[in-house]
């Protein structure tokens, strides 16, 4: 929220977020949680918090005031409980400055001949070793 230059809404996108995951999370069977994705993202005049998760049956939140809520079915087949809060100071999504990411060299150097880089064998070994005496 910060990098996005919307540190007046961060207190509350914070709450807000918390409020839909937090109803996941009580809602949830405990012995067999759900997955669920938070998103957030910028549309027109709003700021919208989404929730996608497989929780049938879940009413709509209750909204503060100035904020819309609802549940909606998920592209990927499952339920999107979501959260809309109005931009600060007249602001649209166009306005906003979103924060662009560096250029950054991966991690691990690519060969030149353009062959995919393998793992280390004796890496994997000591790894499946380690991993094999492990009891959790």
């Amino acid at each position: 929220m910060s990098d996005w230059s919307l540190r007046p809404l961060l207190d509350q996108a914070k709450t807000a977020a918390a409020g839909l995951v937090g109803a996941l999370v009580d809602a949830a069977d405990p012995k067999a949680p759900p997955f669920l994705t938070l998103r957030l993202r910028l549309r027109s005049d709003v700021l919208v918090i989404e929730v996608d998760h497989e929780l049938d049956g879940l009413p709509a939140p209750t909204p503060a005031p100035g904020e819309r809520t609802g549940v909606a079915p998920s592209e990927t087949g499952g339920v999107t409980t979501w959260c809309e809060l109005p931009l600060p100071g007249g602001l649209s999504a166009g306005q906003v400055q979103l924060p662009r990411r560096g250029d950054r060299r991966t991690l691990v150097d690519e060969p030149v001949s353009g062959e995919p880089v393998g793992a280390d064998p004796e890496v994997l070994e000591r790894l499946l070793s380690r991993l094999s005496g492990w009891s959790g």
